[in-house]
């Protein structure tokens, strides 16, 4: 396997990523994230939803994101969609320090468990979340792509902000009943990450994929001014924090009915109150 200074070497000769995403993507923050613990350069290159489905099959056999495009690197010129195949890739390129699938066993198997969870339905709860709330009202759109490389000038990215995100609400199934459900997990699905936290799976000093997949998640939920105080207050956000630093951008609160988010309000209460 190539080491950081070959890998550094194979840089300078040619070797190319560049990374397809959109703007707010979870999963395409963890990417980047991935790419900066391996010291990898990359290009970002954003596409437009709902088109990227379009464009995403074209251009690399499927419609979603995260995309990369890598020439030049040991395995010529690779096409791999998924945050966890182009993880996979990046810890290939160059599988020093942070290791992100530990070179225990029984520690690698806990991180892929934890992994698979957070690639899951846990991962889906984002997107339904952030849509629910973007039909209904569309301002927050602009603050994900601000300072992202949109191929698009504003005011076009305005007028198309409200059609974009009820299309897309639409295609992530997040309609009312989906999201008070998810509303209502949400307590039980944040005790999952602060176990794995306690039990060492992630959160510690070196970041590995679970803590790639499960963080970017929350990352994204924290821009929701509705939902951030429950998970700031746990062992999670901070973890979360620490990772990934502030949201992308910001979803104000009071779009979505109050009552949806009692469960969420509840576990804000010391279960000794």
């Amino acid at each position: 396997m190539p080491t950081a200074v070959s890998i550094c070497a194979m840089m300078r000769d040619g070797v190319k990523v560049k990374i397809y995403y959109i703007p707010g993507s979870h999963p395409c923050e963890a990417v980047f994230k991935a790419a900066e613990l391996k010291n990898i350069d990359y290009k970002r290159v954003v596409v437009l939803p709902p088109a990227h489905r379009i464009q995403m099959t074209l251009m690399f056999g499927s419609r979603t994101v995260p995309a990369a495009k890598i020439t030049g690197g040991p395995n010529g010129t690779e096409k791999i969609q998924t945050s966890r195949k182009i993880i996979r890739a990046f810890e290939s390129m160059n599988p020093d320090a942070p290791e992100f699938y530990p070179s225990d066993p029984a520690q690698r198997e806990r991180v892929l468990a934890a992994e698979a969870w957070g690639d899951g339905d846990f991962q889906d709860i984002g997107r339904r979340l952030s849509w629910a709330h973007l039909a209904r009202d569309a301002s927050g759109v602009a603050s994900f792509s601000e300072g992202q490389p949109v191929p698009l000038p504003k005011f076009m990215q305005n007028l198309a902000a409200a059609p974009m995100s009820k299309i897309q609400a639409k295609l992530n199934r997040a309609d009312d009943e989906s999201v008070k459900s998810d509303l209502a997990k949400l307590p039980e699905l944040l005790d999952q990450v602060d176990q794995y936290i306690a039990d060492g799976v992630i959160g510690g000093e070196q970041p590995n994929a679970a803590d790639l997949q499960i963080l970017a998640s929350l990352w994204l939920w924290r821009s929701m001014d509705d939902l951030r105080p429950a998970i700031d207050a746990r062992p999670s956000g901070k973890a979360c924090e620490a990772l990934f630093g502030e949201p992308g951008g910001r979803i104000a609160g009071g779009i979505l009915p109050a009552d949806w988010f009692e469960p969420v309000n509840r576990s804000l209460v010391p279960a000794t109150a």
